[in-house]
């Protein structure tokens, strides 16, 4: 009795193995060998059934696939410049205006004026294009301009130093360039260098003696300074 026991608990701890192993993930399930176990032709024989090897055809797809999803792997590797649009490199300041568009921007508004620049610069032995640019950023070629100060016309003069210069209308055009050409050269006979010329013709004489530089003259020698350079590259 004992025997019998022992077998039929022997024969079923070997069928729930066997379950067990059929419900493994197919690819494992189908490395294992398929012989019949010592239990399996015991029941085979008490049965009278034969014993039936699991195929792996019977393990349906989709019970495969939701056993152990397939993932789709994302690439690391970042694509080549060259496959890459060349827009997606075309520079920051592609759209900035070239020194041609620049400088023909400054000439268009002080065009109308460049007899009297040239002959006047000519009479008082000055740069053109450092009184374009003077013109340029004190007045961006308005002849009707006048600052806060009281400063007149083109190279805006203020009404002393107008009247110093022998300038009786500072909004013509004429006059007041003859008069701002004048008072620069000056300013550039008296103090020897283009800067402290701007230095003076901005803040006045005394405070260049002085040594004392505003913060609207420091910003204002080398915007001039700029635009003359840019109008000596353009050829102007």
């Amino acid at each position: 009795m004992r025997v019998f026991f022992f077998l039929l608990s022997f024969l079923n701890a070997s069928i729930y193995a066997e379950d067990a192993v059929t419900k493994m993930h197919p690819d494992a399930f189908a490395k294992r060998s398929y012989t019949p176990t010592f239990a399996q032709m015991i029941l085979a024989r008490s049965t009278g059934r034969p014993y039936v090897v699991p195929q792996l055809e019977d393990v349906p797809m989709q019970e495969s696939q939701a056993v152990l999803p397939q993932l789709k792997s994302t690439p690391t590797v970042s694509p080549s410049l060259e496959s890459s649009p060349k827009s997606a490199f075309k520079p920051l300041i592609a759209d900035a205006p070239s020194l041609s568009e620049v400088g023909s921007s400054i000439m268009q508004k002080i065009k109308q004026y460049d007899i009297y620049i040239r002959h006047y610069s000519r009479i008082h032995e000055l740069d053109p294009n450092l009184v374009r640019a003077v013109i340029y950023v004190e007045s961006a070629g308005d002849p009707e301009a006048v600052s806060v100060a009281g400063a007149m016309g083109l190279m805006q003069l203020m009404p002393d130093t107008a009247s110093d210069m022998g300038v009786r209308s500072p909004h013509d055009p004429a006059q007041n360039i003859f008069g701002g050409t004048r008072y620069l050269k000056r300013l550039l006979d008296q103090f020897g260098s283009p800067d402290l010329a701007l230095w003076a013709y901005n803040a006045g004489p005394e405070l260049v003696k002085r040594k004392q530089l505003p913060s609207e003259t420091r910003r204002y020698i080398p915007k001039v300074m700029r635009i003359k350079n840019l109008l000596d590259q353009e050829g102007i």
